[in-house]
C-alpha cells in the first residue's frame, strides 16, 4: 500500500503506537520505514550543552524504536533533526523531511511530549496532517 513511511518518534505512548502500525504496514506490504526525532530548542533550552543533551536523548529514543523494528525483522532508517530555534518547528522539520524524502505516508502519534508533555493536544500532529500532500495517519 505505502512504499515509504515516515514515523515521527518522541518516545510518547502515542508515537510508539504509531510505530507499531508502521511496523504492521512494513510486514504486510514491505514498506520502507524511516524514524525521525526532532530536537526543538526553546529560548530556555538553547545552550549548546542542553542541545547536546536533547540530541543524546533523541538518539536513545531512536535506538529504542529501531530495536523494536529489528525485533520484527524490519530495518528502519533513523534521522535526528534539530529545529533551528525560533525559526522552525518540530512540525516543519517533519513536513520538510516528508516532502524532500518523497514519502507517501506519515504515521504520527496524536499527542507527543512536545509543548509541555502534550498539553497542546497534538498540535504537531495536526499541523503535519494539515500541511502534507501525502497520506497522514494520526494514531491515538
Amino acid at each position: 500500500m505505502f512504499k515509504k513511511i515516515l514515523v515521527p518518534i518522541d518516545g510518547s505512548p502515542a508515537s510508539l503506537r504509531a510505530l507499531e502500525l508502521a511496523i504492521e504496514f512494513a510486514m504486510k506490504d514491505g514498506s520502507k520505514l524511516t524514524l525521525i526525532h526532532v530536537v526543538s530548542p526553546t529560548p530556555i533550552c538553547s545552550k549548546p550543552a542542553m542541545i547536546d543533551e536533547m540530541r543524546s536523548i533523541g538518539n536513545s529514543v531512536l535506538e529504542a524504536a529501531s530495536a523494536k523494528c529489528d525485533a520484527f525483522g524490519i530495518s528502519a532508517k533513523k534521522l535526528l533533526k534539530v529545529a533551528e530555534s525560533n525559526q522552525t518547528s518540530t512540525a516543519y522539520e517533519i513536513f520538510r523531511e516528508a516532502v524532500d524524502g518523497n514519502y507517501d505516508c506519515v504515521i504520527i502519534g496524536s499527542r507527543g511530549y512536545s509543548g509541555g508533555m502534550g498539553i497542546l493536544m497534538g498540535s504537531v500532529a495536526i499541523s503535519v496532517a494539515l500541511s502534507l500532500p501525502c497520506t497522514t495517519i494520526i494514531v491515538r
